[in-house]
This record gives C-alpha cells, structure tokens and sequence, in this order.
C-alpha cells in the first residue's frame, strides 16, 4: 500500500451524519467508511456522504456506499462532486442511483 493520505471526518449535531472523506476510497479505507456510518441512530433523519474530497474510489469503496444506500435508501445522500467516483458510477451504470444533496 502506498503512502496516500486519508482521513475521514465525522459530524454528527444528532440530526444529521455528515461524513466526509479525504483521498483514497479503496480496499484498505472502505472499512473506516462503514464504521463512521455505524454511529448511525434512528434520531438521525440525514446521512450524507461528501464526495467532493476523494480522490480515487475501487469497486471495494462502490460496494460500501451501495451497502449504505441499500440500508438507508431514504435517508442516505451523496454532497458534491468527484469526477474519480463519477466516472465509476457512470461505467458502472450507477449514476442515478444515489440521492444528491442539491445546494
């Protein structure tokens, strides 16, 4: 594994779960994805997922949003852009399948 940054901050005001990751979203960082989400709570009515920092995202880090999505399909929604996920999303046929936070 190379020596990428990564981080992932979480806010949580108790209504919202607003998670943003930095960098890379792959094999190695997809399960620190799902823990964030784990603190979801039925109090919470949005869980948003800001794209707009990652700069690379594997099928492993596909898989964990759709897991998200699937458990969550009301709630869950994607914030900003990254044109690493796009171009994933579009290849993949899945470019609608997300709820978008519009500004």
């Amino acid at each position: 594994m190379s020596a990428n940054t990564w981080e992932i901050d979480v806010f949580d005001d108790g209504v919202t779960l607003f998670i943003t990751p930095v960098g890379e979203l792959d094999v190695y960082t997809a399960p620190q994805l799902k823990e964030a989400f784990g603190r979801l709570r039925e109090e919470h009515r949005a869980l948003i997922l800001e794209v707009s920092e990652l700069t690379f995202v594997d099928s492993t880090g596909v898989q964990a949003m759709l897991n998200i999505h699937k458990a969550e399909p009301e709630r869950f929604m994607l914030s900003g852009s990254s044109p690493p996920l796009e171009r994933v999303l579009e290849l993949s046929g899945m470019s609608t399948l997300f709820k978008r936070l519009t500004d």
